[in-house]
């Protein structure tokens, strides 16, 4: 079955209504959160985690962006890498935690040393995230669902475009806007469960 990972952004929607809106969620069906806070203060985002991991459903994983260290120390699920991330010895003999990276239309080396578990390929539309940011072409998608498994799709994602991935081979989408900014988030993300989820 495939799933949907929210991706946080505070400045969208607070620490308090997030965290609610992942445990409403989390009750539904959510099965990922991505915590992606670039801004936060350190001791805040602390906060963040703990309360997350606190009040979601224990099914639900918890990856945070770019920050490993802290990812480990607070024992959450993962942590997301960007394209270019550096791989160290560490990173490679770590086995408590998995690794997401981000993939985009120039990527080359997709997995390397093979510590990756899933990827995030995007933009595949266009998204106010990376304005004016080139979305990955068809061509790169179908290459990436040929050569690695576990494919997270990124990038202004919403109810009235997902069925156009639906002929890829792919494992979920993650969404900010679509469920941060939702009148019903409830039944936008049932919407979108439903639509990814639909049998051919």
């Amino acid at each position: 079955m495939k799933n949907i990972t929210l991706i946080t952004n505070t400045k969208i929607l607070g620490i308090e209504e997030t965290i609610k809106l992942s445990i409403k969620l989390s009750r539904l069906g959510l099965k990922r959160v991505q915590i992606r806070e670039r801004e936060l203060k350190r001791e805040n985002l602390i906060y963040f985690i703990k309360k997350m991991k606190d009040s979601i459903d224990e099914s639900c994983k918890i990856f945070l962006n770019g920050n490993l260290d802290l990812a480990i120390e607070n024992n959450i699920s993962g942590v997301h890498l960007p394209e270019n991330a550096n791989i160290n010895k560490g990173m490679i003999s770590e086995k408590k935690i998995l690794f997401g990276r981000s993939l985009h239309e120039g990527s080359k080396n997709l997995n390397p040393n093979n510590i990756f578990n899933y990827f995030h390929v995007g933009p595949v539309f266009p998204t106010l995230t990376h304005p004016g940011k080139e979305t990955i072409s068809k061509e790169k998608i179908i290459s990436l669902t040929e050569n690695l498994n576990n494919i997270i799709f990124v990038g202004g994602i919403n109810t009235k475009n997902v069925h156009k991935l639906l002929k890829y081979n792919f494992n979920g989408i993650a969404v900010m806007r679509e469920l941060l900014l939702s009148k019903d988030p409830n039944h936008t993300f049932l919407n979108l469960n439903e639509i990814i989820n639909e049998k051919k």
